[in-house]
């Protein structure tokens, strides 16, 4: 299956939706909404079922004429209705795999089941479209201290974007991924104005983020930004990142 990360989606009373993620194949469509809310979403897997599918080829999405399948993914089970569920923490638990119809898909869920998830790699993910401010902050700190290192011409919004979706970038729709930008450019003016003042400029004649003259390649010069990037981010100052030194 293809798929596509927050795509707007109309049913045909062209009511519109952006599941978290749309995929489609030969087999069939499935939509997955991803959530850590402790509310039930019965009402809004619900309302997936009345998508209508003529709407996936404008995506790049397989062509459907059924109802997709419709499953949750969460921490901890929580009764959702009848929709499959994942549950995803050490290892990977399937519940109620009776109400997915793709078999296809229904037979590769339960053969995933109990799969340890902490031996899976880690994967350089620092952006996902309905990240907060908050964790935006926490992406962009690998980000920022890389527009310190030797010989670097600074990034754009959209480059920056994108190096943060990482295998995900292709995959994004274009209005979750102007979200995106519009959020990272907010944090990094803030940066520019705020904390890194000084230091850290937005170049409006190439369009780029860089850092200034100001800033003088040192270990401990090194060191205070990446203290004050973690205590802007919210996550306390720690003694890190001392690899940019080399």
């Amino acid at each position: 299956m293809n798929y596509v990360i927050e795509p707007l989606l109309l049913n045909k009373e062209l009511e519109d939706s952006t599941p978290d993620i749309v995929a489609s194949g030969e087999s069939g469509w499935l939509i997955i909404e991803l959530t850590m809310n402790s509310g039930s979403k019965e009402l809004k897997l619900t309302k997936y079922l009345s998508i209508d599918p003529r709407f996936l080829p404008l995506h790049g999405l397989y062509s459907q004429d059924a109802p997709p399948d419709v499953i949750s993914s969460r921490l901890s089970f929580i009764e959702d209705g009848p929709y499959g569920q994942l549950v995803v923490r050490d290892k990977l638990e399937v519940t109620k795999e009776e109400f997915i119809v793709n078999q296809q898909l229904r037979t590769s869920l339960k053969t995933m089941r109990s799969i340890d998830l902490k031996r899976l790699p880690s994967i350089p993910i620092a952006f996902l479209p309905e990240m907060r401010a908050d964790e935006i902050r926490i992406g962009l700190i690998d980000t920022v201290m890389q527009l310190f290192k030797p010989g670097n011409e600074g990034k754009g919004i959209a480059q920056i974007v994108d190096d943060g979706l990482e295998r995900l970038s292709d995959s994004v729709s274009i209005t979750a991924r102007v979200r995106l930008r519009d959020k990272v450019k907010t944090e990094m003016n803030g940066l520019v104005k705020g904390v890194l003042k000084g230091y850290l400029i937005f170049d409006g004649n190439e369009g780029v983020y860089r850092s200034t003259d100001k800033f003088k390649q040192h270990p401990k010069t090194m060191e205070r930004i990446a203290l004050a990037l973690r205590e802007w981010a919210g996550i306390g100052p720690q003694k890190t990142l001392d690899s940019f030194s080399d």
